[in-house]
């Protein structure tokens, strides 16, 4: 029997990589590996299942809650719960058949134990298999997968409470390979997913609509697990209109600070709130209609510093003329962008006594 790993041809594009850190990107979705090295596999939204062979098998995405056109990041993982080395036999029991293999996509590697299916619905582990699930890949397209003739796995050795193991191969039919030890894995991978491919007689790729998506994950040896994640209309507000209701940045203060002890101008300082269900890459804030001058606030918002859902951040401002206080006449101008790369701007002025 021949085993295959990942090559894909068609109106699929790919790019590879140094071994131990490969990508394969399929137009709008992209199957990413991740390197041997440790990184964090916990998401915000997460489930986990143990087995009777003692590895836990977690699935999770890094948020609940999502944009139109939003990468969702859904990552497995596979671990081990005893404290001792735990070898494991490959199994082939899949709880479901065609799910999409994480590293590899539609094709099959051996050495990638877990894959994922996503289900448009809010589904649970008794009612989820009435469905079909999402094309996340083109369903028209050729995909070729290389042979991989020499060894198979056979087992998993999983260093003590580690999702890090030795990948064991043994020998092939064909062949009079010795067998062989791929070591120190991290039995873990991240697939990124913005939508799927319709099933029309020339499919299209579709950011994922709003509503509710059900993860399905499962592993060679019969783990099953599921989440859910909900697809939301954009929130953007760009919109110039004085406090709006949908606005995504709650004012939580503005008050003046001692004077600065350097510049003797006073300090405003100004705390802000996402409220939204985004993480904010960009934010200013601006004192406006504030004679003589207009005034910025300087609010560490990057795309390496996010401002991420129910987080504050507090910005200052040094005044080089006019007062701030009771009875000034000012508004606030709020402009930023998701991660998504929607933008919002609206104007925010202080609530009258």
């Amino acid at each position: 029997m021949k085993h295959w790993t990942g090559i894909i041809i068609g109106v699929a594009s790919i790019s590879l990589v140094a071994a131990g850190c490969s990508k394969i990107i399929v137009t709008q979705n992209t199957i990413q590996t991740e390197p041997t090295t440790l990184y964090d596999t916990l998401g915000i939204n997460s489930a986990a299942v143990v087995s009777a062979n003692r590895l836990s098998f977690s699935v999770s995405t890094d948020q609940e809650a999502y944009a139109p056109g939003q990468e969702v990041e859904v990552v497995t993982d596979e671990k081990n719960t005893l404290a001792k080395t735990n070898n494991v036999p490959v199994a082939n029991n899949w709880p479901v058949t065609g799910l999409a293999q994480m590293y590899f996509g539609p094709c099959v590697s051996p050495d990638v134990p877990y894959g994922i299916a996503v289900y448009q619905g809010d589904y649970t582990s008794l009612n989820y298999s009435s469905t079909t699930p999402l094309n996340l890949y083109n369903p028209k397209a050729i995909f070729l997968c290389q042979p991989l003739e020499t060894s198979i796995s056979t087992s998993f050795s999983f260093q003590p409470l580690s999702d890090i193991a030795d990948i064991i191969h043994g020998n092939s039919i064909t062949s009079g390979h010795t067998s062989s030890i791929i070591s120190r894995q991290q039995i873990s991978a991240e697939m990124t997913l913005k939508g799927y491919w319709t099933d029309d007689s020339i499919p299209k790729f579709t950011y994922f609509n709003p509503g509710v998506y059900t993860v399905v994950g499962g592993d060679e040896w019969g783990n099953l697990t599921l989440v859910h994640f909900t697809v939301s209309e954009s929130v953007t507000t760009n919109t110039t209109n004085v406090n709006p209701e949908n606005a995504p940045i709650k004012v939580i203060s503005i008050n003046t600070n001692d004077v600065n002890g350097t510049t003797d101008f006073p300090t405003v300082e100004l705390t802000l709130e996402n409220i939204s269900i985004e993480p904010i890459v960009s934010l200013s804030a601006v004192l406006i209609e504030f004679a003589p001058q207009d005034y910025s606030f300087g609010l560490n918002v990057t795309a390496a510093n996010p401002l991420l859902p129910g987080s504050n951040v507090i910005g200052f401002s040094d005044l080089y003329e006019g007062e701030f206080g009771n009875g000034i006449s000012y508004s606030l101008k709020i402009s930023g962008t998701y991660k998504n790369g929607n933008t919002f701007t609206f104007i925010w002025e202080p609530p009258s006594n």
